[in-house]
């Protein structure tokens, strides 16, 4: 399988909806809110930077890089 930028998108988007989802849930605020603030963060800065290849980390630890940084932990 070739690593193409099509399929790293495919693996952005993914991750994104992950993290926003288990965010909402867990710190039970809605959906648009935590999507919001994803997307405003160094978190998401450095997972959309192909370059970073934060895309090919684990996810519970970018997971707990958002957290941290946004301060729910």
């Amino acid at each position: 399988m070739e690593l193409t930028d099509a399929l790293i998108d495919g693996a952005i988007d993914s991750i994104t909806g992950y993290i926003v989802a288990k965010a909402a849930k867990r710190f039970n605020k809605p959906i648009a809110t935590i999507m919001e603030t994803f997307l405003l963060s160094n978190t998401y800065r450095l997972l959309s930077d192909k370059d970073s290849g934060l895309y090919w980390d684990s996810l519970p630890e970018t997971y707990t890089l958002f957290i941290k940084e946004v301060g729910f932990v």
